[in-house]
């Protein structure tokens, strides 16, 4: 999920509703940014989706609906909307639209029944504007990924190959002044939609399949889809694991949910997609890293002037190598720092 990130250098420091899970104060963007623990449980952040806003930037947690608001400078953060009961609410991907609302992917929860949310809050002060119930109805996947227009609010829904009346984009309309109206759905040719990302005129939207590895050119309007090959050094080429998108002008970044046992071999990373013919075609013109904190099943990112931050995931089981998290706890959660030239400092 994730997501265009707007600097402003004027923004003032964080600060946060809930004056807890302050967890690191290094000046001058960290390498690292850690999230607290899960106020529930004490277990690591599960943190998956990320929004940056000048130097602040957004995270939930995909098991309770809580999300994290802090500061890419310091490192600094702070709960802003409180945890639900563990299971009774999920934030996957978060974006802050231009009435200063937070949209909140509701991912799968509640746990065990069939409905599919999105939260929206006061981006300051993490206050409940709106609970929008998206469906109710069985065989949909999770609400994962969320961008908004000055027109409308679109997400993804990561669904199965076996629940094709499920291939959709949720679509929230907002009126002049930012009123929200009655979700619908629009229809997609593919399932296993994740990341999405829309044109500053919020006419076009982007889109990624994480199942399928296929990227999406999408008519915010009419829901024209159009699949967008991609190529790298002249040859046909593909970036499979698609997770959150970052769309920046003409180049978009897609972080690769990578290591995986469909793909072997291949670890996290973040691929840059130069795009061509009024965006019908890609070309893979960078792959960004961190040589000191590689990637591993990294999920949403967000760009912060000249750096991107990007949730990182170890799994529970370290994978095969070349893709090794050594020394690291396993499942424990956090922010990378990477140049979004490909530079190390």
């Amino acid at each position: 999920m994730t997501r265009v990130a707007r600097t402003t250098a004027a923004l003032a420091l964080v600060t946060g509703a809930i004056a807890v899970g302050v967890v690191s104060a290094a000046p001058h963007f960290p390498a690292r940014i850690d999230f607290p623990p899960n106020p529930n449980t004490g277990a690591p952040w599960a943190a998956e989706g990320v929004f940056g806003k000048g130097h602040t930037f957004w995270a939930g947690d995909t098991t309770n609906g809580a999300i994290l608001k802090g500061d890419v400078r310091t490192g600094k953060s702070s709960i802003l909307v409180p945890a639900a009961a563990q299971g009774a609410k999920a934030a996957l991907g978060v974006f802050v639209d231009h009435w200063n609302r937070l949209w909140v992917a509701g991912g799968g929860a509640p746990t065990g029944l069939t409905e599919r949310h999105t939260f929206v809050y006061d981006a300051d002060t993490g206050a409940l504007i709106k609970d929008i119930l998206l469906t109710s109805a069985v065989g949909f996947g999770i609400i994962n990924d969320v961008t908004v227009t000055k027109h409308a609010a679109y997400l993804t829904n990561t669904n199965a190959a076996t629940s094709p009346q499920a291939n959709v984009l949720f679509k929230v309309p907002l009126g002049k002044h930012g009123e929200i109206g009655t979700p619908t759905m629009v229809p997609i040719p593919f399932f296993g939609g994740n990341g999405i990302e829309a044109t500053k005129n919020g006419k076009t939207l982007y889109a990624v399949s994480l199942t399928l590895g296929t990227y999406y050119k999408i008519d915010a309007k009419t829901g024209e889809t159009v699949e967008i090959p991609l190529t790298e050094n002249g040859n046909p080429a593909t970036a499979p694991r698609g997770d959150g998108l970052i769309l920046r002008g003409h180049t978009l970044y897609s972080v690769l949910n990578l290591p995986n046992a469909a793909f072997p071999g291949m670890c996290g990373d973040i691929v840059k997609i130069k795009l061509h013919d009024h965006g019908t075609t890609g070309e893979i013109v960078d792959h960004l890293n961190s040589a000191a904190d590689p990637l591993v099943n990294p999920a949403t990112a967000d760009l912060f002037g000249k750096y991107i931050y990007v949730v990182r995931r170890n799994s529970a089981a370290p994978p095969a190598p070349p893709c090794t998290t050594a020394g690291v706890t396993p499942v424990e959660r956090w922010l990378t720092r990477i140049d979004k030239h490909g530079e190390e400092d």
